[in-house]
């Protein structure tokens, strides 16, 4: 009789780790969804819970959106005296908080930034977290801006929620220079930003963009009216490096590397605007529409490609509510139900 094969060890509750060895995919593992429900969608409030105890240490995770109202439901048990990691897939949630949540209302928390590179989806089977990929995860200080000085010293200043994540061994986490975690961050940033919309707007799978001419163009025009805003930003006038980055080739590379990489696949912008769920377009294009607005930079194919996410999305919430719902049920129930309400059972198998 063979063994069962065990379960690579972890030290993390819920984490599932990779193995090399088993070339199966797993057929319920999909993207973590912590909050589920999305119809709520306008707006920045969210539920309240019942819990009042003090937060020292908070971790955000998920979608943008999602983001603004796991803060906006604990913004009662957050200080000064905290200390919060965005650890988002888009950009400019702390720019939503400030403005939305806290407004100037209570004492701020000490906000940090952080971005992971590890590919991770839910595995339903065993309820854990799965990684695909290892990878790293790079975090900073939402109050740095690019400084040589700092940049020798900020090894020495680590933050008591820094230190505590650097522990993790899986998350290879380091502390860096608000430069740096851009330029670390912006390579998926810009796929999700470029490429995405772009599958949306033809109803492409990814790999179509390989022989669509016209797809091609836009998604460029997106990548260089995106690279043009972040290269003007007061924060990276310090950082002749991330400017080099964005006036090169590398992230064209980039997208075209995980185009042809991910195939055939559908693009996941795509599928959540036919299921009617809300995008990060406003934490992705509409960040860079928001930045570009206030220092006077001209960027109308970003304009463009937001309202006709939103109009899609629109157009398919529209359509799902024409369905018709249709229940499961049997014939067993049937019968109960006539029994209950008393109908005559003439004529009835």
């Amino acid at each position: 009789m063979l063994r069962f094969r065990d379960m690579p060890k972890s030290r993390y509750r819920n984490v599932e780790e990779a193995q090399p060895e088993r070339t199966r995919k797993s057929a319920y593992a999909e993207k973590n969804a912590a909050i589920v429900e999305e119809d709520n969608d306008e707006g920045y409030e969210a539920t309240q819970t019942s819990d009042r105890s003090h937060i020292d240490e908070l971790i955000v995770t998920g979608r943008g959106f999602e983001a603004v109202k796991a803060i906006a439901s604990v913004k009662d048990r957050i200080d000064d005296k905290t200390s919060v990691c965005l650890l988002n897939e888009g950009i400019g949630v702390l720019e939503q908080v400030r403005k939305h949540i806290l407004d100037g209302t209570q004492p701020e928390p000490k906000f940090f930034l952080g971005h992971m590179s590890h590919a991770l989806v839910f595995n339903r089977n065993r309820d854990s977290v799965k990684q695909l990929k290892a990878g790293r995860t790079i975090l900073t200080s939402a109050n740095e801006t690019p400084d040589t000085s700092k940049e020798l010293h900020i090894s020495l200043d680590e933050p008591a929620l820094i230190q505590s994540l650097k522990h993790a061994q899986l998350l290879q986490s380091d502390y860096s220079t608000y430069d740096q975690w851009l330029r670390f961050k912006l390579p998926s940033l810009m796929f999700a930003a470029a490429v995405e919309p772009v599958c949306v707007l033809l109803d492409l799978p990814y790999r179509g963009l390989t022989t669509n001419r016209s797809g091609q163009k836009m998604m460029n025009q997106l990548l260089g009216e995106m690279a043009l805003v972040t290269e003007t930003l007061p924060e990276v006038q310090g950082s002749p490096d991330l400017i080099k980055f964005l006036r090169g080739e590398g992230l064209k590379k980039f997208c075209y590397r995980r185009i042809t990489g991910k195939a055939n696949a559908p693009s996941e912008l795509l599928m959540r605007i036919n299921k009617g769920l809300q995008t990060d377009i406003n934490y992705q294009n509409g960040f860079f529409l928001n930045r570009a607005q206030s220092l006077g930079i001209d960027t109308p194919t970003n304009k463009l490609i937001v309202h006709m996410i939103k109009a899609r999305r629109q157009e398919a919430i529209e359509k799902r509510k024409s369905f018709i719902p249709v229940q499961e049920t049997s014939v067993q129930e049937i019968r109960d139900r006539v029994l209950r309400r008393g109908m005559p059972r003439a004529n009835f198998i």
